[in-house]
C-alpha cells in the first residue's frame, strides 16, 4: 500500500471515529407521544398547561405556535391584559418551562405551513 493512501485511510478513519465520538456526546432528545384528545406533547406539565390552557381555547393552539420563555411569557401576558386569563401565580414557570421546552423556537416546516409567520410590528394592534 502506498504512503498516501494509508494516510487517506487513517485521515477517513479518524474523521468517522470524531464524527461518532461528537454524535454521542449530545444527548438524544427524548421524544414524548402526543395527547390524542388534546394534541399536546404528553411531557412533565403537560396536564397543568392542557387545564389552564383549554379552559378558554383549544390547545391545538398552543401546538401552532413556538417561541422561547420570553416570546411565550409576552404571550401569556397579553392574556391577562387583554383576553381574561386569570393570575397564573405558582404555575407561571412550570407552565414556561413547558411551552418553551416542548414548543420552543424551532425551524418552521413550509410543508405543515403556507408562509412564514408574519412580522409583528405588521400585525394589527390588539382590540380594547
Amino acid at each position: 500500500m502506498s504512503g498516501f493512501r494509508h494516510l487517506r485511510i487513517l485521515l477517513v478513519s479518524a474523521l468517522f471515529s470524531g464524527a461518532a465520538t461528537a454524535a454521542s456526546d449530545e444527548a438524544p432528545k427524548k421524544e414524548y407521544p402526543i395527547d390524542p384528545k388534546s394534541g399536546l406533547k404528553m411531557a412533565p406539565g403537560w396536564e397543568m398547561v392542557n387545564a389552564q390552557c383549554n379552559a378558554c381555547h383549544s390547545s391545538l393552539i398552543v401546538s401552532q405556535h413556538s417561541g422561547d420563555k420570553n416570546a411565550w411569557r409576552e404571550t401569556l401576558q397579553w392574556m391577562i391584559d387583554t383576553q381574561g386569563l386569570w393570575d397564573l401565580s405558582e404555575t407561571w414557570e412550570p407552565i414556561l418551562d413547558y411551552l418553551s421546552t416542548h414548543y420552543g423556537v424551532s425551524d418552521i416546516d413550509m410543508k405543515t405551513f403556507r408562509r412564514l409567520p408574519l412580522d409583528p410590528a405588521s400585525m394589527p394592534p390588539p382590540r380594547k
